[in-house]
């Protein structure tokens, strides 16, 4: 199906296809002792949003297609790709840390430490922030290059040979969700794409729910909720950290914020450089710290610990679920969306996914709930994303139409709704199962108290 006009595009594709994405870093594995060999913990998998792109089958269901059913049409919602930093991370917290640094060089002789004598000669990844900030990195690109072809073979039975100007892809108008979803669009079609190709949705406030950016046009939304709850643990565990490496460096005096921005700089260089000599500088238990941190700062932000998240992620819900509903023949059976990152936890609330039971506190700030479902490294590293695919089922078990959600490739059953094939829902249940998880919570206009005039409770892109 896929013809690819240039070598250039031949030799990516044949890179790529030949492992993955993320054959392009180093993962930096932590193990314990000689008699436990079965233990391998992966930092690049506990980083949250920083993490490069990873497949995270906790319910061990197949995500191959169920014997008897093929896919004949499904939406997808995507975050893009690994961009050299976010913003508010560079200049709250990693910026302070390598400002501090820098003044301190000709002071402390960094080389006495063996985990910090590699900063005698290091240089950040990020060398023009004005330039870099928000950007997409170059394994970024290939990321969501990976991801069309992936997508254009999966689903090779419902995507045209030549896919024409009448097959759309929207993304939000920042630049970083633009050039990951014109990647995507040229690892979909063999040919290169650029962003006139995309379709852009505005992320101004007067767009009200009509928008993939719903946070930017909430009136209510505030982007620092959750952050007094993730410092009370920040301050928690990186204070055993700071007591430790200062025995190591005497001089420098690390603060809560250096541990973060240390942790975060791990990810961000992963993604620019293809490794990170800051991974190695802390423990396994460490990481967990760091993860449970962001899972804090996400749950009460974008998360069930905020009225605002599933008013906010619904209108996508609804008008996905009204067109996987749909009974009339289109030209297109395969919709993407590119987004930023808080659009999926938004969504994945709106569904009742990765909800933990209220019989005990979801985020204890003095331990770490280690049985928790919420773990954003599980649905927003870089190029994250939700799956509703609507299965054609005709077997012996099972007839009919039945929708099936994927997170980053791996089936996640909803509550309550799992009697098809794989753990899907059947489609009159699920189209019940969206109506109810509407009910349940304000309109957008309503939970946001906007204060503009032509608001909108609705998605209304899709054709």
């Amino acid at each position: 199906m896929i013809r690819y006009g240039n070598l250039r595009w031949m030799l990516l594709f044949l890179l790529l296809v030949e492992g993955n994405a993320n054959s392009l870093f180093n993962s930096p594995i932590l193990t314990a002792d000689a008699s436990y060999n079965s233990y391998k913990f992966n930092i690049l998998h506990h980083l949250t949003a920083i993490s490069p792109y990873f497949e995270s089958d906790t319910n061990e269901l197949n995500p191959g297609l169920p014997i008897g059913c093929t896919v004949d049409k499904v939406v997808y919602l995507v975050r893009h790709g690994s961009i050299y930093a976010n913003d508010y991370d560079y200049e709250h917290t990693i910026d302070p840390f390598l400002k501090r640094f820098q003044s301190s060089l000709s002071q402390i002789d960094f080389s006495r430490s063996q985990e910090f004598a590699f900063l005698q000669s290091w240089n950040s990844p990020i060398s023009d922030p004005n330039e870099q900030l928000e950007k997409l990195t170059k394994s970024g690109r290939l990321e969501a290059f990976h991801l069309g072809t992936q997508l254009a073979y999966r689903y090779r039975n419902i995507i045209p040979d030549n896919l024409d100007a009448s097959f759309k892809i929207w993304a939000s108008s920042s630049n970083r969700t633009k050039q990951s979803a014109s990647s995507i669009l040229s690892g979909l079609s063999g040919k290169e794409k650029t962003v006139d190709d995309v379709s852009l949705i505005n992320e101004e406030k007067n767009q009200g729910a009509n928008t993939l950016s719903p946070t930017k046009t909430c009136s209510k939304f505030n982007i620092s909720s959750g952050s007094e709850q993730a410092n009370i643990w920040l301050e928690h565990y990186t204070s055993s950290i700071i007591t430790r490496l200062n025995n190591r460096i005497s001089g420098f005096q690390f603060s809560a914020n250096d541990i973060l921005a240390m942790q975060e700089l791990c990810g961000y260089e992963t993604v620019i450089r293809g490794s990170s000599p800051f991974c190695q500088i802390f423990t396994s238990d460490e990481w967990l710290s760091f993860e449970y941190y962001f899972d804090i700062k996400y749950y009460y932000s974008f998360g069930y610990g905020s009225y605002l998240s599933a008013s906010l992620g619904m209108p996508w819900v609804v008008a996905s679920s009204e067109l996987l509903n749909e009974t009339v023949t289109t030209n297109q059976n395969l919709y993407i969306n590119v987004v930023h990152r808080e659009m999926l936890p938004l969504v994945l609330t709106a569904l009742d996914l990765y909800n933990d039971s209220n019989e005990n506190p979801t985020f204890p700030l003095d331990r770490i709930n280690y049985r928790r479902a919420w773990r954003s490294s599980q649905f927003v590293p870089f190029l994250g994303h939700i799956a509703l695919e609507r299965l054609q089922c005709a077997s012996s078990s099972y007839n009919g139409k039945f929708i099936r959600i994927l997170v980053n490739s791996a089936p996640q059953p909803l509550p309550g709704c799992e009697k098809g094939p794989g753990a899907s829902c059947p489609l009159t249940q699920f189209m019940d199962y969206i109506k109810n998880r509407d009910d349940l919570h304000d309109d957008f206009s309503k939970a946001c108290q906007v204060n503009y005039e032509n608001s909108t409770d609705v998605f209304t892109f899709f054709p």
